[in-house]
């Protein structure tokens, strides 16, 4: 196996490649939820049915972010990545030229292929050739560029569709990711191979059930949140009826507290043992105050503040759980972090998958004014989900 030199090791080239690369294979996912209503109306569907561009591709990234795990192991690192880059752009070029729902589709569940593909692989390739004091702080690091996309994606998703049209968008992006491809091929080595793991590990997450307890919490937590999210432009529009300038900037200004969200809930994680410290609490605090913001939504009556303020305790909390669920994940056990932290991904995809599919039920059933209702409710259903697993893991002789 081919190992980097020590001018690489001290090279920050691959680190802003892999953001990079994070970014654009995060803001291609978003390009959907931004432009929903635009998509649903060009292409003569309703808007559940659109949404299933966001849930059939999710349920793509649940089942593959595993597979290709093990699929590609063996591949060469800059090959594996910098390929997935293009293809995703390849493929979003083929989705512009979608003459149907029924064409796209099939596209856009091959395209998000990458997706699970290249996040988690850039953050394995990371632990191959970075030393080990610098390994933690640029996983980290890379993993900006998701939500750097959650910022800039969908409120220039919902900008781009409503003033040049979903196909051009579509277009420019794809010619974007294989141009970012480019740059993660020269800053990758190559001769670079992941390790697989076991088939022991994976079976031994499935009969784990304070594991399993632990990724219910995660996945109750994606479909609580994607019940309104997948469908969040048509939802506004037919509440709040912004301007396509005031959408985008209330997107905008989503993604920013989610951001700051993220940074408070990375520091309270570091708490524990301090009131409303620690990962669990964080973890509680986050779904809590997503869920008040989606009962809020529900009771503005297309008032703006109100709205806003919904808007924003959802924001607050819509990013702050994922490391945090991570950090228990090892601590529940520790010989099982490598399989259950990369569950715990899947599940993050199997919840967007769900939350698509029961916010289209609930749209037919009785239009746009329960999405949040039901989404709040399946928010404190993880809450108690994830009390209950603390008090086990509380009990752990390694916790004590």
């Amino acid at each position: 196996m081919t190992k980097p030199g020590p001018e690489f090791l001290g090279h920050g080239s691959v680190v802003w490649a892999f953001l990079l690369g994070n970014w654009v294979i995060g803001a291609g996912v978003m390009l959907v939820p931004g432009m929903l209503d635009v998509l649903a109306k060009d292409l003569g569907v309703s808007v559940p049915k659109a949404g299933s561009l966001i849930g059939f591709a999710a349920a793509v990234m649940c089942i593959g972010a595993p597979v290709f795990a093990g699929l590609t192991s063996r591949w060469d690192r800059r090959k594996l990545l910098a390929g997935s880059l293009v293809f995703f752009g390849a493929m979003h070029m083929l989705c512009a030229l979608a003459p149907n729902f029924a064409v796209l589709l099939p596209l856009r569940m091959l395209a998000v292929v990458s997706a699970a593909i290249f996040t988690p692989q850039a953050a394995v390739t990371l632990g191959l050739v970075l030393p080990v004091e610098r390994r933690a702080s640029a996983m980290t690091f890379i993993f900006l560029g998701w939500s750097l996309a959650s910022v800039t994606a969908m409120p220039m998703a919902a900008w781009l569709g409503e003033h040049v049209g979903w196909r051009s968008t579509f277009f420019g992006f794809g010619a974007l990711s294989v141009a970012l491809a480019l740059q993660v091929a020269r800053a990758t080595p190559a001769g670079i191979q992941g390790v697989a793991l076991p088939i022991a590990a994976w079976r031994a997450v499935a009969r784990h059930p304070l594991v399993l307890a632990l990724l219910a919490v995660t996945a109750l937590s994606g479909t609580g949140q994607f019940t309104t999210w997948a469908y969040v432009a048509p939802f506004t529009k037919a509440v709040l009826r912004p301007s396509p300038e005031l959408f985008s900037g209330l997107l905008l200004a989503f993604g920013t507290l989610g951001m700051v969200g993220n940074v408070l809930a990375s520091r309270n994680a570091g708490r524990g043992g301090k009131p409303w410290g620690g990962a669990h609490n964080t973890v509680v605090l986050a779904c809590t105050s997503m869920a008040l913001g989606l009962g809020t939504l529900s009771l503005s009556g297309g008032a703006m503040l109100p709205f806003c303020l919904g808007m924003g305790l959802w924001a607050i909390g819509v990013f702050a759980s994922n490391s945090s669920q991570q950090a228990r994940l090892h601590a529940a056990d520790p010989a099982l972090a490598g399989a259950s932290v990369a569950l715990n991904t899947s599940m993050i995809y199997l919840g967007q998958a769900m939350g698509t599919l029961i916010g289209g039920i609930v749209i037919a059933a009785s239009g746009y004014a329960w999405l949040p209702v039901s989404g709040g409710f399946l928010l404190m259903l993880a809450v108690w989900v994830s009390v209950k697993a603390q008090r086990r893991i509380a009990q752990l002789p390694a916790a004590r």
